[in-house]
């Protein structure tokens, strides 16, 4: 009995596991591309309303270090688009105590990662 309810619950873990993997990592050059792009914008939609927000400092990405210049030519020239996500995330107090929490400001996200359930990532410009 025990083995038949251990196998049912491996199952149904399998099924939703794709639901866990919502808010995985992106790569730097991902993050940097993604600037203002559609994803992007979405996410800042969301960025009021997300609630179980991490976030994740760039300089913990592999190929930080080479990618920093395009990091900061990108929000430069996406700076209005960076504002709105911004602006959207200071009005969420979780968001604002995850932000606080990781020990950086507001002004150093510069990417967020939200689904439409309101969980994801904030990434923070910290080179």
């Amino acid at each position: 009995m025990k083995s038949r309810f251990a196998v049912a619950l491996a199952a149904a873990l399998l099924m939703s596991a794709p639901q866990f993997a919502v808010a995985q990592y992106m790569d730097l050059n991902t993050i940097i591309s993604g600037i203002g792009d559609a994803h992007f914008l979405r996410s800042a939609e969301r960025a009021d309303g997300a609630a179980g927000l991490r976030v994740v400092r760039l300089s913990t990405l592999a190929g930080a270090a080479q990618s920093a210049s395009r990091l900061h030519a990108a929000t430069a020239l996406k700076e209005r688009d960076i504002r709105y996500l911004q602006s959207n995330l200071v009005i969420n107090p979780l968001a604002m105590t995850a932000i606080r929490g990781a020990g950086v400001s507001l002004e150093q996200i510069v990417s967020a990662d939200i689904a439409g359930d309101g969980g994801g990532v904030l990434y923070a410009d910290d080179l």
